[in-house]
């Protein structure tokens, strides 16, 4: 596949040009990250013909018109494990969503027990083909890029095409083809509209009137953001950190692990400002401690284990991936239904392609041996 390079404007016109108007998309990205910052460095796609346009994120700013004609809702996206991509392609394209997505990664997931796999695993498997890339080609962000950068790029989306076919042959023979639209879809956009909870911070407990007042904020100021920002926000991670020490400054803000020095310098002293008022409003109502939650019960115990294998047998019989099928914050999310009112409440957390395929088949009982 011939790499086009794109770093102009004008250059930027004649690719999007020449993309306009196909039902499908073969897309990778490449990009830099750090603690709490990622920062998108290029943009792979193809149509699935000869040529693979490689976008020059680093040099181009105004990337809407490669937006416009890639980022149609009538089109479908093509990509391995995409949820990073996804989230960076729609900030930097200006979508408010994305296409059908079709994740290369999660369809493999619906055919058998292996989720995830990288993208040379199911070249092999499926295509014969043996990749002889490294797990990285250098620093994305400086320019210009190498020759050998710009070829790695190039075969990220190179084989793509034919590994859709390959894979939505084996969907339609299972009738699956739907839901691999589906769980795709929530794959890419997982914890990009997970809504944080009080229950997210077992320590919370620990706080006095003030923290607590600081963590219930920072709580709804980050639930209150759209989706697509809160990439970019406070981490999460630093939250009860922050409601700890309630910093009062930009300064004592860049203090706190995991707090991004670029945020600090965007919105530290803002913020700290809000949490100095929060705290003082805190003091004039009544406090009531949090009681510390357990870390384990014999009820969640018994039942994680009943579900684990439940969940395992259901997915065996049906060939498909338990880890894709039943990822950790799902499996507990469904113990504390089934601890709590008994093992036909596990059905109760599964909807969606969840429940259209796997039925009642967690009702099956598990091995006493």
């Amino acid at each position: 596949m011939k790499p086009v390079l794109v770093s102009t404007s004008a250059e930027l016109a004649t690719a999007a040009a020449a993309l306009a108007g196909a039902p499908r998309y073969f897309i990778d990205t490449e990009f830099d990250f750090g603690p709490g910052t990622r920062r998108l460095a290029l943009i792979q796609v193809s149509r699935g013909g000869d040529e693979a346009f490689l976008v020059d994120a680093v040099k181009l700013t105004a990337l809407e018109p490669l937006g416009a004609a890639i980022g149609r809702a009538d089109t479908e996206w093509v990509l391995h494990a995409g949820k990073l991509d996804v989230e960076l392609l729609l900030a930097a394209l200006k979508l408010p969503a994305a296409p059908a997505l079709f994740d290369t990664q999660v369809a493999w997931g619906l055919l058998g027990p292996e989720f995830p796999v990288s993208l040379a695993y199911l070249l092999y498997r499926l295509l014969g083909l043996r990749s002889m890339k490294g797990e990285q080609a250098g620093d994305w962000i400086r320019r210009p890029l190498s020759p050998e950068q710009i070829a790695y790029a190039a075969e990220d989306v190179a084989h793509l095409p034919e590994l859709r076919d390959a894979l939505g042959g084996k969907l339609r023979e299972k009738g699956r083809e739907a839901a691999a639209f589906a769980a795709s879809a929530e794959a890419c956009a997982e914890d990009m509209d997970a809504a944080v909870t009080l229950d997210d911070f077992r320590n919370a407990w620990q706080l006095d009137a003030s923290g607590l007042a600081v963590l219930k904020h920072l709580i709804d100021a980050h639930n209150a953001l759209p989706a697509e920002e809160r990439a970019f926000a406070l981490p999460t991670r630093a939250f009860l950190s922050v409601a700890k020490l309630i910093p009062e400054s930009a300064e004592e803000f860049s203090r706190i692990k995991g707090v991004p020095f670029a945020w600090v310098k965007r919105h530290g002293q803002a913020l700290a400002n809000t949490l100095v008022r929060v705290s003082f409003d805190s003091r004039k109502d009544p406090f009531v401690p949090l009681e510390p939650p357990p870390y384990a019960t014999w009820p969640d115990i018994l039942a994680e284990g009943w579900l684990r294998d439940a969940a395992a047998r259901a997915c065996a019989a049906l060939e498909i991936s338990p880890d894709l099928v039943f990822p950790g914050r799902l499996i507990g999310a469904m113990a504390k239904k089934v601890a709590a009112a008994g093992k036909g409440a596990a059905l109760d957390a599964l909807n969606g392609w969840r429940r259209e395929l796997l039925g009642d088949s967690l009702t099956v009982k598990p091995s006493t041996s």
